[in-house]
């Protein structure tokens, strides 16, 4: 009994902030359980909020720039805090004045969409300064959290509704802080901005699942929303508890890989023939959803973590297509559902452009071999005696190819990249949940594979000064 406790990762709550302001999202604008005025009245509901985050992360990837990193900037957190209260206010305002729906409606649905936008781009800075097994663990860790809140606010009385809604940006805001606190100095967002162009293929993933989850307009009918559905739940525990068991031995490509069949599972249409039909299509929809998210947010990362991308670039541009083919899947869907004489016809044809969407988004994940490939740019050519905010990025070019030239695993390019930022084993099997063994083993791998014999022959191999002895 003693042996699976000790198996479980301890996840610090604090990482899981990012699942947190999931809550929010639900709460006000993704599910509509409950009927503003302001949305619904005034026609500033869900698509509104969806064009105006993707409009503000769009503004934010084209200032990237200047707004890096984010997180040192003083006026980010305490904006992003009150723009997401003030439009919580305003919406749960509407409910008890619906005369003035119209006039509440525009600027909290303006404010909610700056309010979010900048939130993510937050906490996708911290998440860019993660390893990908951290990043796996804590993300799917934090939908667990914001699923399990999100069923709590559910007995809520209207007050306290709002009283809580208003509290959740500020502790997400404050996990934020905390966990910034956790991260060593040096390894957190710099201001490095890699020249490479943005790699198009996860962000062509996001565009193709996401805009095939759109088409599944019953996700968002369902009494449990998009962020508290028990596919998500059912997702995210099981990678947290595989990450758990499996630790080294885990792999990410499972994620994308099982997230075809789910969304394909989800296009069969159950209602017709089964009493709670309708749900096991939503479950199915939105664990491969969930699925993709996952695999989505562990390659960003590790593009901005290992290769030196700008994270608030990146993920500004990836967020923003996310929200935007969501948006237009649904609005296909109502647009084909309304023009139908009869639903099986219709559901045929969204079958088939969904399942011709996903098949495509299948096919980008598997042309990559691992998840620390490029994704659709080629990584430039390094010189490893430049040194600058930008040598990050260079190490991580360099430890991809002599992983591709010497035939390294991923998690041995891996620990060769923690070697080269002049880890200790150690702090190795700290940050990857590894025994220090096996650690030792990895390393002896490397050094065989690279013929070096020693921590400084591999260094001059590598063609990167060390800093310590």
């Amino acid at each position: 009994m003693a042996e699976p406790r000790e198996k479980l990762i301890e996840i610090p709550f604090a990482f899981t902030g990012m699942g947190v302001f999931r809550v929010w999202t639900e709460t006000v604008y993704s599910n509509g359980s409950v009927p503003f005025p302001s949305q619904e009245s005034a026609g500033f509901g869900f698509a509104s909020f969806n064009l105006v985050a993707a409009i503000t992360l769009i503004a934010c990837a084209i200032l990237s720039k200047r707004l890096v990193t984010l997180h040192n900037k003083r006026w980010a957190s305490p904006v992003t805090a009150g723009c997401l209260v003030l439009s919580t206010c305003l919406n749960f305002a509407s409910l008890y004045t619906p005369e003035h729906a119209a006039a509440l409606g525009a600027p909290a649905v303006v404010l909610g969409g700056v309010g979010i936008a900048l939130i993510i781009l937050l906490w996708s800075e911290l998440f860019s300064c993660l390893n990908p097994l951290r990043v796996g663990l804590y993300f799917s860790g934090g939908l667990v959290v914001g699923a399990l809140i999100l069923w709590l606010f559910k007995g809520l009385s209207l007050p306290w509704l709002w009283v809580c809604t208003c509290l959740v940006p500020l502790v997400s805001i404050a996990c934020l802080k905390r966990a910034y606190k956790l991260i060593p100095h040096n390894e957190r967002p710099r201001t490095a901005w890699n020249k490479q162009a943005i790699p198009w293929k996860p962000i062509a993933v996001v565009v193709l699942y996401s805009f095939s989850y759109g088409l599944c307009e019953n996700v968002f009918g369902d009494s449990l929303g998009i962020h508290s559905g028990f596919g998500c739940v059912f997702v995210g525990l099981f990678v947290y508890l595989a990450i758990c068991w499996l630790r080294e031995g885990f792999s990410f490509s499972f994620t994308y890989k099982a997230a075809c069949p789910f969304m394909i599972a989800s296009l069969i249409p159950f209602s017709a023939f089964l009493p709670a039909g309708g749900e096991l299509s939503a479950f199915f929809a939105l664990a491969g959803y969930t699925l993709v998210l996952i695999a989505i947010m562990v390659v960003m990362s590790n593009l901005c973590y290992q290769h030196g991308f700008n994270a608030l670039y990146l993920f500004a541009a990836e967020r923003a297509a996310r929200l935007l083919s969501v948006q237009a899947g649904i609005g296909l869907s109502e647009a084909l559902d309304s023009a139908s004489s009869g639903p099986f016809p219709i559901e045929i044809l969204v079958g088939t452009t969904a399942s011709v969407m996903i098949a495509l988004a299948t096919r980008f994940f598997l042309s990559e071999k691992s998840l620390t490939s490029s994704w659709g740019t080629a990584l430039c050519k390094v010189d490893m005696r430049e040194r600058g905010s930008g040598e990050r990025g260079r190490i991580g070019a360099k430890c991809s190819q002599i992983a591709s030239s010497h035939g390294l695993t991923a998690r041995e390019e891996e620990i060769l990249f923690l070697l080269m930022m002049e880890k200790k084993p150690a702090q190795i099997e700290k940050e990857l949940y590894v025994a220090n063994s096996t650690v030792k083993t990895h390393i002896k791998h490397i050094y065989q594979k690279l013929e070096v014999h020693s921590r400084k022959e591999l260094f001059d191999f590598m063609g990167i000064e060390m800093r310590s002895a």
